[in-house]
């Protein structure tokens, strides 16, 4: 898979240095932020920097190491590292990075122009729906591809078996007023309207225990009152 044949051997050992790599808890949040293929090759070069080689040639595996007296900090290494994806991203807009920049890096979630408030009632929904509004037909066009037909049989049955189950267990506790049917056709409906305005396509809507449970207090109130239980239950 990683290559042509008969190279296992350096396959594996690839993947050790990469597993060395990612181990690094500084390597890898650069790696998660890095953008292009020179924020990785920085992120390698500062873990190198850190790292004390030992020459196969000159080290006696016979010889125990002592380990150091205290574990250096690893807070200027994480400074670097935010500079260093600061810097390439700067680099790439042709402006060199500035303090109020990496602050701004250094904030995380509160720079997020989405979590900032507005000032006006309704002002996040706004700006989520014109963020949203353009991807909002590309979010359903591009499951019409053959690569999605295993996901989209995936969630059919993901949807499809708790709704069955928990109406056969519906059937049983409101006395066939309400059943598998129902609760398939109910569920069509809420979840064609709650995928197309939500956001959120691949949502799981369906019946769940609380339901169960719901119905079932809900059905044995009607009962104790002489209400019609279809009837109180649609408004």
């Amino acid at each position: 898979m990683l290559g042509p044949t008969g190279h296992g051997p350096q396959y594996k050992e690839i993947g050790r240095a990469i597993a060395t790599l990612m181990a690094d808890e500084i390597f890898h949040d650069v790696a998660y932020k890095a953008r292009n293929k020179e924020d990785l090759l920085d992120g390698v070069d500062e873990f190198l920097d850190q790292v004390t080689v030992l020459p196969p040639g000159e080290w006696d595996p016979t010889i125990r190491i002592e380990p150091p007296n205290q574990i250096p900090s690893q807070e200027k290494r994480k400074q670097i590292g935010q500079e260093l994806l600061l810097e390439n991203v700067e680099l790439a807009k042709g402006k060199t990075p500035g303090k109020d920049e990496l602050e701004e890096e250094e904030a995380g979630h509160g720079s997020d122009p989405a979590l900032r408030r507005t000032g006006r009632l309704f002002g996040g929904l706004i700006l989520d729906i014109k963020r949203k509004a353009p991807h909002f037909v590309s979010d359903f066009t591009d499951a019409l591809n053959l690569q999605c037909l295993a996901t989209i049989c995936f969630m059919y049955f993901a949807l499809l078996a708790p709704i069955v189950t928990f109406g056969g267990l519906l059937e049983e506790a409101t006395h066939q007023r309400m059943a598998a049917m129902e609760n398939l056709f109910g569920g069509a409906i809420c979840g064609v309207v709650y995928h197309l305005f939500s956001g959120q396509p691949l949502t799981i809507i369906g019946s769940t225990g609380p339901v169960l449970v719901f119905e079932t207090i809900v059905y044995d109130f009607c009962l104790r009152l002489g209400i019609q239980y279809l009837s109180f239950r649609f408004w």
